[in-house]
Formats: C-alpha cells, sequence, structure tokens
C-alpha cells in the first residue's frame, strides 16, 4: 500500500475516534446539565415550600400576639369592673363604664382577626401538608432521575477512556508530524479536518478544486490541502468508476 494512502486512511481513522469522543464528551456534559437542572428544580421547590412555610409561622405568631393582647384587654376589663366598685362620683363611674365599653370594642375587632387567623391558618396548614408530600415526591423522583443520569455518564467517562486508548493505539501507526498537522488544521476548521474528494469536489467546503489538485490527488504522493477551506483531501477511488 502507498504510504502517503496508507497515512492518511490511518488519519481518517485518527479523526473518526475523535469524533465519538467528542460525542460522547457531549453526551457526558448534556447528562451532567440535566441532573444539575434537576437539583435545581428540587431546590427551587424547597425554597417555595420553605417560604409557605415561613408564611405560616408569621401567621402563627400573629395570631399568638392578637391573642395576648386579647388576654390583657380582658384583665383590663376585670379591673376596671372592680374598680367600679369603689368609684365615689357618677362622672367616675361613667368614666369607667365608657373605658370598659372602648375596651371591648377593641377585643371584639381583635377576637375578629384572631378568626381570620385562624382560618388562614388552617388553609395555609392543609396547602403545607400537600406541598410537604409533593415534594417529598419530587424529591425522591429528583433523586432517583439523577443516581440514573450519573450512572449513564459514568458509562460515558468509561467509554471515553476506552477511546483515547484506541486513540493512542492509531495514533502510534502514523508518524508524529502528520498527527501535529492533524491537530493545526483542527484549530483552524470547524468540523472534520481530514475530508474525501468526490467528483472533484471537496466535501468538507463542497466546492470544486482545480482539475489539476484532483488528478494530484489520486497519485497519492503527498498530503495535500483544499484550496478553500484548507482542509487535508484525499481522493477515494470510487471517482474512478
Amino acid at each position: 500500500m502507498n504510504d502517503i494512502r496508507e497515512q492518511i486512511g490511518i488519519l481518517v481513522e485518527v479523526q473518526d475516534v475523535e469524533m465519538e469522543i467528542n460525542k460522547a464528551d457531549r453526551q457526558i456534559q448534556s447528562l451532567e446539565n440535566e441532573a444539575d437542572a434537576l437539583e435545581h428544580a428540587a431546590g427551587e421547590y424547597e425554597d417555595r415550600v420553605s417560604q409557605e412555610k415561613t408564611a405560616l409561622d408569621d401567621l402563627r405568631k400573629s395570631y399568638r400576639e392578637l391573642e395576648s393582647e386579647s388576654k390583657i384587654n380582658a384583665a383590663q376589663i376585670v379591673k376596671s369592673n372592680e374598680k367600679l366598685r369603689s368609684v365615689k362620683t357618677n362622672k367616675e363611674y361613667q368614666s369607667i363604664l365608657k373605658e370598659i365599653e372602648e375596651i371591648r370594642k377593641k377585643n371584639s375587632a381583635i377576637e375578629d382577626q384572631m378568626l381570620e387567623r385562624l382560618e388562614a391558618i388552617e388553609t395555609a396548614e392543609s396547602t403545607l401538608n400537600e406541598k410537604q408530600s409533593e415534594l417529598a415526591d419530587f424529591l425522591r423522583e429528583c433523586k432517583e432521575k439523577k443516581e440514573s443520569l450519573l450512572v449513564k455518564a459514568q458509562r460515558e467517562r468509561q467509554a471515553v477512556e476506552t477511546l483515547n486508548e484506541k486513540k493512542g493505539q492509531v495514533s502510534a501507526k502514523v508518524d508524529s508530524k502528520w498527527i501535529a498537522v492533524l491537530d493545526d488544521v483542527k484549530k483552524k476548521v470547524r468540523g472534520l479536518a481530514v475530508v474525501p474528494v468526490q467528483q472533484a469536489i471537496c466535501m468538507g467546503c463542497h466546492l470544486n478544486i482545480p482539475p489539476q489538485l484532483f488528478n494530484e490527488l489520486q497519485r497519492f504522493d503527498e498530503i495535500r490541502y483544499c484550496p478553500h477551506c484548507h482542509r487535508i483531501i484525499y481522493w477515494k477511488e470510487q471517482d474512478s468508476e
């Protein structure tokens, strides 16, 4: 076999292995991104439930404050009633009665607020219990999915290790200078660095190459490049059919 033909064949094989590695790397990244997204979603769900719990705690605190205020007012009414027994003038008597009435009105409004808080607390507790149950199910589902994704990612990493070993074995068959050339071309072009020429058309940029270059390619006497995209190009024998 012509040496250049063989060298190009090995470069194509190296390129094929690199494509498999890149594909596996992208798959690993995709799996890890999906796992991160699940973790993020779980964190957001936990935050929402935590906010609802905080809101419920605030309602309970507000209820306790109202309850405390109501007890203070009730005690004040008791004291005021006791004072009534010792008043000496009608004016003072009427003043205390007015004070008691105002406290009772205030307490009535507080009791209304307490009832509203109790209803809100009951609704919030029911909602929170439901959300906590849903959260537990969601976290369990996220954990299972994440574990599955990470297992798949680990399999892909093992595949990459195997492919890297294969790449090393294949690369060892070709002159190291051509591996350097391949790496240099890869930096300059997008996609494949080694492409065939079919019917005088570069399969990298899909432009026609000059007839003389097409004839020279068929000699396989040196590595040649597309004059348009600067990829390494080679002739495939089916063009002669």
